[in-house]
């Protein structure tokens, strides 16, 4: 959300399981609207987790910021070599978008049949994807958070959940993410700035003793709410943070559109949905137009940021768009 170090990580506790809920749906949604989360221990193909990894260590290799990995064993993940340039690394980990690493790793049939175990239906995955292998922090600050936030304030009226997975190990040095646990009322706690952009909740407008973070192994996998707040912490740690989070519909909800723009003006948006075909939804005052960084759009900005061609997610009630923003694999 934004990588400003806003202040030191704050003490955190073990998170709940809840493996013992898989397939009472139920009981799922209640412990998703009680806790904020679902957090499932060693559920997900090691194997394939494994085949992604080498995806990820694969283009660490090319980056020239680890040694060769050849037979060395990944799980806990990989050592920085302390020569290659991690200061102007992808943040993001676009090489990683580019070879379509998330997508190709859902496709996998035991990664898929588990999700949809876990998840009720089959999937519905809105494109919007952040890759993460952060090397280790290159001075000797205390661990901080990179800014508390929710997902859910920048893209109103889109009722999804955040999976996030470990690819390899991720301990507290490590770092990894951090969430609050019994938290996740529908409330914005995010700063909205004179534009309507939402912006880091700020630190001291949370309690100290609601976040949970654990040692993240290959095969668990974290949902969270859109409400509820987290953040990622600083790589203290040797080794590389290796991770992917994604956002996924809940079971019944509406569908967002997701396609192209036809047309693009200030009050009106037409997009070929890739499902539904072409469909035109208004746009006014309370429409969350925003770009891949979560600045708020108005007027002009909204013609200018989606021209013809782009590819979008449009949430909408009636007719009118409550969000519309670009899809993002990053």
């Amino acid at each position: 959300m934004n990588s400003m170090r806003f202040s030191l990580a704050p003490k955190t506790h073990e998170p709940k399981t809840h493996n013992h809920l898989i397939g009472d749906y139920a009981a799922l949604d209640e412990a998703l609207e009680r806790d904020g989360y679902w957090f499932f221990r060693d559920v997900l193909d090691k194997d394939a987790i494994a085949r992604l990894r080498k995806v990820y260590t694969d283009e660490l290799e090319k980056l020239g910021v680890i040694d060769p990995v050849g037979d060395t064993p990944t799980e806990k993940s990989i050592g920085y070599n302390g020569t290659g340039d991690v200061a102007n690394m992808p943040r993001h980990m676009e090489p990683l978008a580019e070879r379509n690493a998330s997508p190709d790793f859902l496709k996998e049939k035991s990664i898929h049949d588990t999700l949809v175990k876990l998840l009720g239906e089959e999937p519905f995955w809105k494109p919007v994807i952040e890759y993460r292998a952060t090397p280790p922090a290159q001075d000797a600050s205390p661990q901080c958070i990179t800014g508390f936030h929710q997902d859910g304030p920048p893209t109103p009226g889109v009722d999804f959940i955040t999976m996030w997975v470990p690819v390899a190990e991720v301990d507290r040095d490590v770092g990894g993410i951090i969430f609050a646990e019994g938290y996740n009322d529908p409330v914005n706690r995010m700063r909205i700035d004179e534009t309507g952009t939402n912006k880091a909740i700020p630190p001291e407008s949370m309690p100290d003793d609601i976040w949970c973070h654990t040692t993240y192994r290959p095969g668990d996998v974290l949902f969270m709410h859109r409400w509820t707040p987290h953040s990622g912490l600083t790589n203290i740690s040797d080794r590389f943070r290796m991770s992917f989070d994604h956002r996924v519909m809940r079971r019944g909800a509406p569908r967002p559109l997701v396609g192209e723009v036809v047309s693009i003006e200030p009050q009106l948006i037409e997009v070929k949905d890739d499902v539904i075909g072409t469909k035109a939804i208004r746009i006014d005052t309370s429409t969350y137009a925003r770009t891949t960084h979560h600045q708020r759009l108005w007027g002009q900005a909204i013609v200018d940021e989606f021209q013809p061609g782009t590819r979008v997610i449009v949430g909408y009630e009636g007719d009118v768009a409550t969000v519309v923003r670009p899809t993002h694999q990053a």
